[in-house]
């Protein structure tokens, strides 16, 4: 793993581009502003990790207290910008207790559940970033 964040330039070091080079171009550099969440996202999505890591760069750059507000009035938390909405049925029907989702954790595992029994369509809104790197979310 340590190897995908040494310089990312080195991968198309050899001048020859090919989709597959450009495309670990690109997941390397997303992955630069995640890479302090590997180990506790590696801990909930094994092999996944690197594109739950991708997911969670386009996201929110890896601020776990990032917040964004929509146009309907609702908002997003965290890591992986959990909107309300989804946070209160979650502690509703899922966890039966309050969540904090600006706590990294309590994000990551949030995002294994909802990602694990319904798919990564709750992120389509930043899919122009991440699609690239789809392969679990069909």
């Amino acid at each position: 793993m340590i190897e995908l964040f040494i310089g990312c330039s080195l991968l198309l070091g050899d001048g020859v581009l090919t989709e597959q080079s450009i495309d670990d171009y690109f997941l390397c550099n997303h992955l630069q502003d995640v890479k302090q969440w590997y180990g506790l996202t590696n801990q909930y999505f094994g092999d996944e990790t690197l594109f739950a890591l991708a997911v969670m760069s386009c996201e929110s750059d890896g601020r776990e207290k990032a917040t964004g507000y929509n146009t309907d009035g609702s908002m997003d938390q965290g890591l992986f910008q959990f909107n309300n909405r989804t946070e209160k049925w979650l502690e509703k029907d899922i966890y039966n207790r309050e969540l904090d989702m600006y706590d990294a954790e309590t994000n990551i595992k949030a995002a294994r559940w909802l990602s694990y029994y319904d798919g990564w369509h709750h992120w389509n809104s930043s899919k122009h970033c991440w699609g690239r790197y789809d392969t679990f979310s069909r």
